[in-house]
């Protein structure tokens, strides 16, 4: 009968099966019903009540209805004002770890925060957990991420582990919350660290692809990471997730480090069999994108992209077709001798977006390279083409000067040239009776000094099937010569 254990019994109970780990889900679930028998839970103090809930959170056992009950009592009875920062921090950790929404204590929370002068009864790790869960349950109070941010940058970092380190930056990019000092702060702190050893494989990988998802340039943070993460011996201890997101961090920042794409990628290949559909998606995208194009990579990967292509959504559908387009690898099964491709595309042609429709339009180039009879059905490639060639332009100044270069030498060229398969083309100058296509390659078609993927693909068509050489300007050679005019 647990109308004999007080509150305090029942939270350090709870606290010691979820913390020794010990599955127990009949023992949670009599504390749960125990709890919702109750009218009012005015005996239960903020600390047991954030216990238990943390508890019951971190043993994945589902009780919405108490979680339910406790949020709206919590609420009800103005109990805010006496909850220390650790409680505080485990509630809101309860809820969006357990999945249980409830928007309302959630902003009454950020209230109560925002309120207060500082927030020094916060340790760091109450601090990341906070924002953390915000970003998890998707509440947006955009003055409580500001008011953490300002906290922590003034904080000294050294008392920050690299967990709350990761977890921080992970719930601002999640959260779509900008804060540049904040991603400054961390970043000069991990780059001023003697070493990462301290820092596990989802802490090195979330802090990255925090990075890249927030749009947040730092060369030196990738920089450190990408050579710890080369001086590892093996990769065995990092998860799928953790290996395609690393990779896809490095594409989206368009930061170039050819030892950690071929580490990495070789321990992907060595656990693609227990990858989902995103993380293969994300992996070969990644390496395309950068121009990272092992054909061992994508030969390997076949057997696991095919047995994905029905669960892959429309995003994954389109960065697969594209990668391997660029990868001009046509490996195994994946697009030549079934129409499983075909067929999920056909699924979620709705669904698409413009982007999307542009890489299956080039992955059906590819298809027409390779005189594949696997091409895009009418209906889907009509909707792709129009997508392709609608895509807006706007000349930079750059091109402007190599245009206008051009013509002082007498080549008439023709600008933004749109060729029959639908590439449109900086300038189409004629030379000795012959077409030659010239586009001004700015940073953008460059990782590093490297064309990248999108690149690669538009040049190698281009020559392929319009019969059109192309000369590529790259913006340093010419500006190297405008100094030297």
């Amino acid at each position: 009968n647990l109308d004999n254990y007080t509150p305090q019994a029942l939270s350090n109970i709870c606290w010691a099966f979820a913390t020794a780990q010990v599955p127990h889900p009949q023992l949670f679930e009599k504390v749960a019903d125990h709890i919702n028998s109750f009218k009012h839970l005015g005996s239960f103090d903020p600390q047991n009540l954030a216990t238990i809930l943390w508890a019951f959170a971190k043993a994945e056992v589902s009780c919405p209805i108490m979680f339910e009950k406790v949020a709206d009592q919590i609420v009800g009875l103005e109990y805010l004002p006496s909850f220390n920062g650790q409680d505080t921090s485990n509630l809101l950790w309860a809820y969006a770890k357990a999945g249980v929404s409830h928007p309302l204590l959630f902003r009454k929370v950020a209230d109560a925060i925002i309120d207060l002068e500082n927030l020094d009864k916060f340790v760091p790790q109450g601090k990341s957990n906070v924002v953390w869960a915000f970003a998890k349950s998707e509440v947006s109070e955009p003055q409580l991420f500001e008011k953490v941010a300002d906290s922590i940058v003034s904080s000294n970092l050294d008392n920050y582990k690299p967990q709350d380190l990761a977890n921080t930056v992970y719930a601002y990019a999640k959260a779509g919350e900008t804060h540049p000092h904040l991603f400054g702060a961390i970043a000069d702190h991990i780059i001023a660290l003697d070493q990462l050893n301290e820092f596990i494989p989802q802490e090195l990988s979330n802090t990255v692809y925090a990075f890249a998802k927030a749009g947040v340039s730092h060369p030196q943070l990738y920089e450190k990471v990408a050579n710890h993460i080369v001086a590892i011996d093996n990769l065995v201890s990092f998860l799928p997730q953790e290996l395609s997101n690393t990779l896809w961090a490095y594409a989206t920042a368009r930061e170039l480090h050819p030892d950690l794409f071929e580490k990495v990628s070789k321990a992907a290949i060595e656990k693609q069999f227990a990858f989902s559909s995103q993380d293969v998606s994300s992996s070969v995208w990644a390496c395309a994108a950068t121009g990272q194009i092992d054909s061992s990579l994508f030969s390997s990967m076949a057997p696991t992209v095919e047995a994905h292509l029905l669960d892959s959504n429309e995003q994954s559908l389109a960065n697969i077709a594209w990668a391997y387009a660029v990868s001009n690898v046509d490996a195994g099964n994946i697009f030549s001798f079934n129409d499983q491709f075909i067929s999920a595309c056909l699924e979620k042609k709705k669904d698409f977006t413009v982007d999307g429709l542009c890489q299956l339009y080039q992955w059906h180039l590819w298809r027409e390279e390779l005189k594949s009879d696997v091409k895009l059905p009418p209906v889907l490639l009509d909707k792709c083409y129009d997508a392709f060639v609608s895509q807006g332009f706007d000349p930079s100044a750059l091109q402007d000067d190599v245009i206008s270069e051009l013509s002082s030498i007498g080549l008439n060229p023709e600008e933004e040239y749109l060729t029959p398969k639908g590439y449109r083309l900086d300038a189409l100058v004629e030379v000795n009776g012959n077409e030659v296509g010239v586009e001004v390659d700015g940073p953008s078609h460059f990782i590093g000094r490297k064309p990248a993927g999108s690149t690669i693909l538009k040049q190698r068509q281009v020559s392929k099937l319009e019969g059109i050489p192309v000369v590529s300007v790259p913006y340093w050679e010419w500006n190297e010569l405008g100094k030297d005019s």
